[in-house]
């Protein structure tokens, strides 16, 4: 499991490699829901917006996700504020390059490889499955904040977060921790 790896290696998040990669994408995910692995495959982490309309990335500088290419907003950028200080300085490692690459350091070409990779890393769990695992989550809790965090970063009302993502009702710690 990624926790057990990094207990072992406590300066494993101060390289860019597959580890810090991934632990980078389970932190995202795990804080502010699940972004689409087409929409995360070539995402790249840079210090400015300039030059980066076309295409999603992390500001390191602003604390923003940027998604400019997003499956269900037709209405501009979807922006992400990064709260986590530790994520975003482990995101520093990773300037100007991608947030997650494949074993040749090279960007996934399609998102069936990506969730591949996913799901030879968590125990055969896809991204998909933890998205049904945090909006259940939410939604147990009845955590407004988070659901409204959600919706907006999903791409989803609730309505549809309700019927297509509320799947887990019971022992939500356990399916979570399956991924840590």
């Amino acid at each position: 499991m990624m926790g057990e790896k990094i207990k072992k290696d406590i300066y494993i998040l101060n390289r860019w490699d597959k580890t810090a990669q991934l632990y980078a994408v389970l932190k995202i995910y795990l804080t502010y829901g699940m972004i689409r692995p087409s929409e995360i495959i070539d995402m790249k982490i840079t210090d400015t917006d300039e030059g980066n309309d076309k295409i999603n990335y992390i500001n390191v500088v602003s604390k923003k996700i940027v998604i400019n290419n997003h499956k269900n907003d037709r209405k501009g950028p979807k922006i992400i504020d990064i709260t986590d200080q530790k994520l975003n300085g482990i995101l520093w490692k990773g300037l100007d390059k991608y947030l997650i690459t494949n074993h040749n350091n090279e960007i996934y070409t399609c998102s069936s490889s990506f969730l591949k990779m996913f799901k030879n890393n968590f125990d055969n769990h896809n991204p998909y499955d933890l998205r049904k695992c945090i909006s259940s989550l939410a939604i147990h809790e009845g955590d407004a904040d988070k659901i409204n965090q959600l919706e907006h970063n999903q791409g989803h009302p609730l309505n549809i977060i309700l019927k297509n993502y509320n799947t887990y009702n019971k022992k939500f710690e356990n399916h979570i921790k399956i991924f840590l």
